[in-house]
């Protein structure tokens, strides 16, 4: 089964829009996510904000959903456009430069469109 790789802003988007992701990502592939992530989401969850909230529950949600995570020697965006085009796989965000980013790579990806269906472009 192909991998779908979840970017950090992918993992708060169950939180910031109410939505399960988790069962519907699984048609698109096996969803994992990059070391690098994990690291944006434990910044973001130290800040005493919304989003800081968001990012404390979506780190607890990968412990819950065992997700596999893969070891980066990138951070953030740079870290999903490499492990992505090394290892073929779709990529998982709502991230408007991210995608901008991954289309010029021609990279597989799939965002939320209506705060409720998941779409591959």
């Amino acid at each position: 089964m192909e991998k779908v790789l979840l970017d950090t802003n992918f993992l708060l988007v169950p939180f910031q829009f109410k939505v399960d992701l988790y069962e519907d990502i699984q048609k698109f592939g096996k969803p994992m996510t990059l070391d690098s992530c994990i690291r944006e989401l434990e910044t973001l969850a130290r800040r005493k904000t919304k989003s800081g909230l968001c990012a404390k529950a979506a780190l607890i949600l990968l412990r819950v959903k065992n997700l596999k995570i893969e070891k980066s020697p990138y951070s953030s965006d740079t870290a999903v456009i490499e492990y992505s085009n090394t290892h073929s796989c779709a990529v998982a965000t709502n991230d408007r430069k991210l995608i901008k980013r991954l289309k010029s790579n021609g990279i597989r990806i799939i965002r939320l469109r209506q705060k409720r269906l998941l779409v591959e472009e």
